[in-house]
């Protein structure tokens, strides 16, 4: 049998769940987190604690601490970060919630308020942790479950917070159900059935998402390619599933920026995320990559070749080879460096010197790259590569064979 923790705040909600899962037989324990905000809390600590004794099941309590004025989301965050803890060191596979069908309507009129693209309401199951949290209650009214605790005798305590409509979801609960409900009696009922399909159909649009990235993404440790004439086959709504799928897998936010590349009518483009995070477009390739964003690397000398340097993340190769590409040898005075870019830099080309930041730019280059690019500098202050981009080229150099440099 599965080990399961009740999440008990010690409304009557959580009372009827708790209450109705050890009349079932159900292996139980009860965690209950105290926020902290209210002088009641210490009460309905204490209260909860007398309730999972009376059951005779597990009790795990806590207390957060939070400057004044922390948000909603903090508490949640860090209650459910307190569930999954109580979960992994005692062995609890399933955490259970007292959500009902009342906050399913809560929550899809939150989600259109907030004009969210998935309005789905509230799952009766998903992945939690390393196990499944789970809604036992989501099909079940308010009503009802007063009902049942009125009948079986339940004693709970009532949160005096719950009446106060500083939060959307009070304000919601108090001011906008009530006459939802004396126009449209089945609302709550209606609402559910509704979300509950949608929420069906977004789980299959993910699936089929899933495997559409599985096929037409190349997908890296660190990067992800994938071509811009596949991405725009798809609808609105996959392409928005597909980057929240995305956005998952490598931990930062990629839709607003795959969506401003795709339509954009210039070539390339960068857009920075976040930390070393960039989306680019290159080549009808839209790809995410992380960057370094150091300005400058340590140079490094060669006094001889050949050599394999290794300059920041790259590699870079030196060897000598007879034929009639790369730099001509007799060109060369020793030692070489290899550094990054600076100010003022300038290149040999047959039509005289160009600055190495145009020729970058005239490469199509992007600047988040620039910076850690490797020249390759002679004893003469000469550049005779952008290393990966463009060899100097040399007036004298013709088609003879002979010893060259090659850069790679």
């Amino acid at each position: 049998m599965k080990k399961v923790l009740v999440a008990v705040s010690g409304g009557v909600d959580s009372i009827v769940l708790l209450d109705r899962l050890v009349k079932q037989g159900w292996d139980v324990a009860v965690a209950h987190v105290h926020h902290g905000l209210r002088e009641a809390s210490d009460e309905e600590y204490t209260f909860v604690a007398h309730v999972a004794a009376s059951y005779q099941v597990a009790f795990h309590g806590t207390r957060l601490h939070f400057q004044e004025g922390a948000s909603q989301a903090h508490y949640r965050k860090a209650r459910y970060r307190f569930f999954e803890d109580v979960m992994n060191e005692h062995g609890y596979d399933t955490l259970a919630t007292a959500h009902h069908a009342d906050d399913v309507l809560e929550t899809v009129l939150i989600q259109l308020h907030r004009n969210v693209i998935e309005v789905k309401g509230i799952p009766e199951r998903r992945t939690f942790g390393r196990g499944t949290l789970i809604r036992p209650l989501l099909r079940e009214t308010k009503v009802q479950l007063i009902e049942y605790a009125r009948k079986n005798e339940l004693a709970w305590r009532e949160d005096a917070t719950n009446q106060e409509v500083t939060y959307l979801r009070n304000r919601i609960r108090h001011e906008i159900i009530p006459r939802l409900k004396q126009l449209w009696p089945t609302v709550v009922d209606d609402v559910y059935d509704t979300a509950k399909q949608t929420y069906a159909e977004w789980d299959m649009r993910y699936q089929s998402c899933g495997r559409w990235i599985e096929e037409n993404v190349d997908l890296e440790m660190k990067a992800f390619h994938v071509k811009l004439d596949e991405f725009n086959r798809l609808s609105s709504l996959e392409r928005y599933t597909v980057a929240r799928l995305l956005s998952r897998r490598y931990g930062v936010e990629v839709n607003e920026a795959l969506e401003k590349l795709r339509t954009s009518q210039k070539d390339t483009g960068t857009y920075h995320l976040s930390g070393e995070w960039f989306m680019m477009k290159q080549k009808r390739v839209l790809n995410l990559v992380q960057r370094s964003t150091e300005a400058s690397l340590h140079p490094v000398q060669v006094e001889s070749l050949p050599a394999v340097v290794q300059f920041g993340k790259r590699t870079v190769s030196l060897s000598i080879e007879e034929g009639r590409e790369g730099i001509p040898l007799k060109e060369i005075t020793y030692p070489l460096t290899i550094r990054s870019l600076a100010p003022g830099d300038r290149m040999q080309l047959n039509v005289g010197t160009k600055k190495v930041s145009r020729i970058l730019i005239d490469e199509k280059v992007e600047r988040t790259i620039r910076p850690t690019l490797p020249l390759l500098e002679d004893a003469s202050g000469r550049i005779l590569a952008i290393v990966g981009v463009r060899v100097s080229e040399f007036l004298d150099k013709s088609d003879a064979i002979c010893l060259r440099l090659m850069v790679k």
